[in-house]
């Protein structure tokens, strides 16, 4: 049985089969020879290039979840009882990695998912209808990102910060304060590093699920269709000449498709390292579980809850 196919934060489409002519042959009989099964096309370069990194991005959530739990529990042990020497140009706080890839992470973030997203969507039968979920979904993600990493993460900063000089307790900035050598300063510093990169890579994980749609269309199209059986992205009735306009798009679409994909995965890996460091040298462990849980509890809330409810609306379903 074909695994479901749908979007992130889309709702279940009827049956593909009560919706369209089929693309290619639906059954091999039962003594059809392995001969006869090889000469089916295999897929192409690209179709297995985004197989493999499929397997990265496509773990369970449930799994996700408890890999950056626990890692948070054992690496703040570690940070707790060890004091772990710095590789300055891996784990430094002004490493090329901190400084140009995390400190504008949602920018790269944004960077990889929408160039996937309008690519592999261009294959969808209802463009216009995904688009306008994907700008939603972009958008609304951006928005709690920044209030959460701009504005509420930097105000319980300031507000439980003192700067201290010798004995003294100074009324300035964290700013000001850091700018005088011989000063310090201590707040309640939620950590940022592990909301932002926690959330971008979980919304990731769901906005790759097109993915999911790009493979079976290519093994709809040009392979062994005997195992898919059924599909739940609806596509209007195709006639020969529309089945070739679409085997030429997707052929001329699967380099794009596949190379956003594998940007994706690459971007998700270096998230995930960097999370890690962060985790390892950086932050109270408080400061960490409260940063990842809130980025795990907002993704639950976007894609479980309310983009699905948002895409019932009238307005976003025409």
């Amino acid at each position: 049985m074909l695994e479901r196919v749908t979007g992130p934060g889309i709702t279940p489409r009827r049956s593909l089969r009560q919706n369209m002519t089929h693309l290619g042959p639906t059954e091999i009989s039962d003594d059809a020879t392995e001969g006869a099964r090889s000469n089916l096309s295999r897929p192409s370069v690209w179709e297995s290039t985004a197989s493999w990194c499929k397997n990265y991005l496509h773990v369970p959530s449930s799994v996700k979840i408890f890999y950056y739990l626990t890692t948070l529990l054992a690496l703040s042990t570690i940070q707790h009882y060890v004091d772990l020497p710095h590789l300055e140009g891996l784990t430094g706080k002004y490493s090329v990695l901190n400084q140009v890839f995390v400190k504008k992470g949602w920018g790269f973030t944004l960077a990889v998912f929408l160039p996937f997203g309008f690519f592999s969507l261009l294959l969808r039968p209802k463009l216009m209808i995904c688009l306008k979920h994907l700008i939603v979904r972009s958008a609304v993600t951006t928005f709690f990102f920044f209030i959460w990493c701009q504005i509420l993460f930097p105000t319980v900063d300031n507000f439980s910060g003192s700067c201290i000089a010798g004995n003294e307790t100074l009324a300035v900035t964290k700013k000001e304060c850091l700018s005088t050598e011989g000063r310090e300063y201590f707040s309640f510093d939620i950590s940022g590093h592990s909301y932002l990169l926690t959330y971008c890579v979980m919304i990731m994980m769901e906005e790759s699920k097109e993915i999911l749609y790009f493979l079976w269309l290519g093994r709809r199209l040009f392979g062994d269709t005997a195992q898919d059986k059924t599909e739940t992205s609806a596509w209007p009735d195709l006639n020969e000449k529309q089945v070739k306009a679409l085997k030429s798009r997707f052929s001329k679409l699967s380099p794009f498709v596949a190379f956003t994909f594998l940007n994706m995965c690459a971007l998700a890996l270096l998230w995930d390292f960097m999370l890690l460091v962060t985790t390892l040298y950086y932050h109270t462990f408080a400061e960490k579980v409260i940063g990842t849980v809130l980025a795990l509890l907002m993704w639950g809330f976007l894609y479980k809850a309310a983009f699905p409810w948002l895409f019932t609306l009238e307005m976003l379903r025409s």
